[in-house]
């Protein structure tokens, strides 16, 4: 067979699973790599050495996981927060932290910090738990934070009965009439007969009211014994009496509702009563027949209502019932869900009133909306996209307004889009779709909008670079600019990157490995760029640490230069930005020139330097420094990391079929670089990392790019069914491959 010139001339899709090395007659399978670990796959095709990551500081504990949540008033004025065991600490976009050692105080423990969630608004930040209240938090300044309950002047409310704090005692738990049940304190009022005590299973209807001690009534359904523990037990529903209203109108006019039998309870202060069409906030309690309040909502009359024609309600949020897991701003509403009580229920606000839950029937009152389904579904998360989507336990599910028109009380769809189920990992907003974690915590989806089918799919990310996520994803962020990135982070402390453009129909996975486990990643802005912060769970000196650290593609090699415009060196002289090429790194100035270096993060580590451009090769870290042999004006220190592209077996079909399973030869290979130094093949050093001249040994190379630096190797030797060819590289320097050329024999007899 004659020779052939394979040319790969991208790597938009990235890794490609060791179950599909067979599908050599899928598209992406000439684009795709058998391995490709610390690069990107960039957006015009090629695969590009990652940025190294800058240190930043120590999280404040190295015992206890933090994580990272980006506070974005806009593009130009963000802070990355680092919210640990019950505090919170800030950092500005050039990576100072804020008023160090300034923090504030929170009541998130280290496991409650884990699985928050939040809404950002224009100022403010809403964050949920199912454990806490919601918090809302605010900046008056860089050093002027706060983070307390959110001030909701009504949050969701429905008729949720009592339950009163005393032990019971079930006469005879068997079902029928003229059982009595005795309390262990004062707790039943007249007007509680027609009312039940529930109790798990258990069910007593209230017929006769003896005393404050003792009602007699009938078991409908048997108890778990004839003896009741205090806070297990229920009083459903509401008094059972006529309610006289004083006062009917105004909105905020005070009135007293006075009850035909005792039924007002001290605990009734703060709930809310509906009656006659209007609704009545209870804020001072008399006696077991009245109460005073003020008029929310405004009153039809002041008529009297007989029992069930009023009801009691009382906030849905409490210890008992719990709070919501997930919110989102949406259509000018904050919306919020998955309680304990209520773990399919969402909760709206009303229209342009984010702190007030008032439930109505008008256009902008608040309204409250449980998602219908034949199995348990509780909320994972809520996410504001064209519509409003919820992703469930069980399913994805969109909510909207019928006609085109906002969600209102009374104009509200709910449909279930996708039955995939969610894991309890925040979603990201990628373009048009919303990408999430499945339950099983190894497939990522991208739900998006399908006008042909006026619904939503959400299809599998992952499915060709399946073996990546094996471990389990923990965490997911995404970063729009320069290009599109999905950062995930994977049980097992592993990065993962995914160049996501669907414009250009690429979704290409690569791994990063990068010397210690990632537990957070989180991005903000920065100007028109933006920056991806880590924490690094590390080993330094034998001591386990958590370090905070941003990839950083922007470092220039030389002194006196900070950005290509620089007025320090003409046009032509100015150095590229090399971006770090070290993890974990640090870089300093000396406008003199020194030898010795502060590298007090890494104490008695092994760390590559470069130096005014040049590898000075690996030094170990002593006293808190660096020495080096010779003086320079600008270092990069940090932990060596290395790119590595290791190719698939070409298929080239011929006359007699496929090339898999043939004798293949490589003559000649040949890699196409973008600013580059470094390159190894196989091995084999094609780029070399320095100039070897006499005047050159102490100046920063010049890096190699473009058709006519073409560099490549020529192999010998015949392999069965194969031909491995890796592109790696062992120092500090950029590292950008365009495109390979490969000439390549096969043996077909």
């Amino acid at each position: 067979m004659p020779k052939i010139h394979q040319l790969q001339s991208n790597f938009s899709a990235g890794e490609l699973s060791p179950k599909a090395a067979g599908r050599v007659d899928i598209a992406r399978y000439p684009s795709a790599a058998k391995r490709m670990e610390n690069v990107i796959s960039a957006a015009l095709g090629g695969a590009r050495k990652r940025s190294g990551t800058q240190y930043i500081g120590a999280a404040k504990y190295a015992d206890k996981k933090a994580r990272l949540i980006p506070y974005i008033i806009d593009r130009d004025n963000a802070y990355m927060i680092e919210v640990g065991d019950l505090y919170m600490r800030f950092f500005k976009p050039d990576g100072t932290q804020i008023g160090a050692p300034y923090e504030i105080v929170t009541p998130y423990t280290e496991a409650y910090a884990a699985r928050l969630d939040y809404a950002q608004g224009e100022n403010e930040m809403y964050l949920f738990d199912n454990a806490i209240y919601p918090h809302r938090l605010r900046t008056f300044g860089d050093s002027k934070w706060d983070v307390s309950e959110a001030p909701f002047t009504t949050t969701p409310f429905a008729e949720q009965g009592d339950y009163p704090a005393a032990a019971l005692t079930l006469s005879a738990n068997t079902l029928g009439t003229g059982r009595t049940m005795t309390a262990g304190a004062a707790v039943f009022l007249a007007s509680d007969v027609g009312r039940a005590i529930t109790q798990n299973a258990g069910l007593f209807v209230i017929t006769a009211f003896t005393d404050t001690t003792h009602v007699t009534g009938e078991v409908k359904a048997l108890f778990d014994g004839t003896a009741i523990s205090s806070g297990t037990w229920n009083l459903d529903s509401s008094p059972q009496t006529t309610l006289t209203p004083t006062d009917a109108t105004p909105v905020g006019v005070s009135t007293t509702l006075t009850l035909a039998a005792d039924g007002w309870r001290a605990g009734d202060v703060g709930k809310f009563v509906s009656v006659n069409g209007g609704l009545v906030k209870i804020l001072s309690y008399t006696d077991a027949l009245n109460v005073d309040g003020v008029v929310v909502k405004e009153l039809s009359s002041t008529v009297s209502a007989p029992g069930l024609a009023w009801t009691l309600e009382s906030s849905a949020w409490n210890a008992t019932n719990g709070y919501p897991r997930t919110g989102a701003l949406h259509e000018q509403r904050l919306i919020v869900g998955g309680t304990l009580a209520n773990p399919q229920t969402i909760f709206a606000s009303r229209l342009g009133e984010l702190l007030d839950f008032t439930k109505g029937v008008l256009d902008d009152d608040a309204f409250t909306f449980t998602l219908a389904s034949t199995q348990a579904n509780p909320i994972n998360y809520i996410t504001s996209a064209r519509r409003l989507l919820i992703n469930t336990y069980g399913g994805e599910y969109s909510m909207q307004g019928g006609q085109e028109k906002p969600i209102t009380p009374t104009n509200v769809q709910v449909k279930v889009q996708s039955p995939h189920g969610a894991a309890n990992i925040k979603p990201v907003q990628v373009g048009k779709e919303t990408l999430f974690v499945q339950r099983a915590l190894r497939k990522l989806r991208a739900m998006g909008y399908d006008y042909a089918e006026d619904g939503y799919k959400s299809p599998d990310i992952t499915t060709l670079a399946e073996h990546i996520t094996e471990t389990g994803i923990a965490g997911i962020a995404f970063q729009q600019e320069p290009e599109p990135i999905l950062w995930a982070w994977l049980n097992n402390g592993r990065l993962v990157s995914c160049s996501l453009d669907r414009e250009l129909d690429m979704i290409a996975f690569n791994r990063h490995e990068i010397g210690g486990a990632v537990e957070s990643v989180a991005v903000m802005p920065a100007g028109d760029r933006e920056q991806t912060w880590l924490i690094v769970r590390r080993v330094v000196n034998g001591t386990v640490k958590r370090l905070i650290e941003r990839l950083q593609p922007d470092w220039y090699p030389i002194y006196g230069t900070t950005s290509p415009d620089s007025n320090t060196f003409p046009i032509e002289e100015q150095p590229l930005s090399w971006g770090f090429q070290l993890d974990c790194a640090v870089t300093a100035d000396n406008a003199s020139g020194t030898a010795t270096w502060a590298v007090a993060h890494l104490p008695n580590e092994t760390v590559r330097v470069l130096a005014d451009g040049v590898d000075m090769g690996e030094f170990t870290v002593a006293a808190g420094n660096v020495v080096l042999p010779r003086t320079a004006k600008r270092v990069l220190i940090g932990k060596m990391f290395s790119p590595t592209v290791e190719l698939l077996t070409p298929e080239i079909p011929g006359g007699t079929g496929t090339s898999q399973g043939n004798a293949m030869s490589t003559s000649e290979f040949l890699v196409r670089v973008y600013n580059t130094l470094g390159l190894t093949i196989n091995g084999t050093l094609v780029i070399p990392g320095r100039a070897y001249a006499p005047d050159q040994l102490d100046m920063a190379p010049e890096l190699f790019s473009g058709e006519n630096a073409d560099k490549g190797t020529t192999l010998i030797g015949w392999d069965k069914g194969r031909a491995d060819i890796t592109l790696s590289q062992d120092a500090p320097f950029p590292w950008h491959v365009l495109a390979t050329i490969r000439t390549l024999t096969v043996n077909s007899g």
